[in-house]
């Protein structure tokens, strides 16, 4: 994975110091900055690209992430697909072949899941397909 960073922690790689305030979301922050790129959590990443914040380490483990698991999340199933799309097209395109493969493994996993609820499996269809015209597939 290009520019993958193993040892560096967040802190480091974006220059970023601890906050003082006291709030659940600093606390985060000031936790996530001592991890090194491959400890973040599906947690953390998606909390990155929503707070947009770190976002390209984060977006890199998204692919890590995705690739495991096509339906990976925090918050709910296919969350991070979902993120995968929701960051600056530019940083898209720079990974669109990583993506293109997240999508073939995608798209296997729609076919091959039993899904529970229909709306389920066209929710994370429609996060695939908005994924696919962005890196123009």
């Amino acid at each position: 994975m290009e520019g993958f960073k193993l040892k560096e922690k967040i802190k480091e790689i974006y220059n970023a110091e601890k906050l003082s305030v006291n709030d659940s979301l600093i606390e985060w922050h000031n936790n996530v900055i001592e991890k090194t790129q491959a400890e973040l959590t599906i947690s953390d990443v998606a909390r990155c690209i929503r707070q947009n914040i770190f976002v390209e380490t984060a977006y890199e483990m998204l692919l890590v992430y995705l690739t495991q698991d096509p339906l990976a999340g925090d918050m709910y199933l296919g969350e991070l697909m979902e993120k995968a799309r929701e960051v600056d097209k530019q940083l898209i395109l720079k990974h669109s072949k990583s993506l293109q493969d997240i999508i073939i493994i995608a798209e296997a996993f729609i076919q091959d899941n039993e899904w529970e609820l229909e709306d389920e499996k066209e929710e994370f269809s429609k996060s695939v397909d908005n994924l696919k015209k962005i890196i123009g597939e």
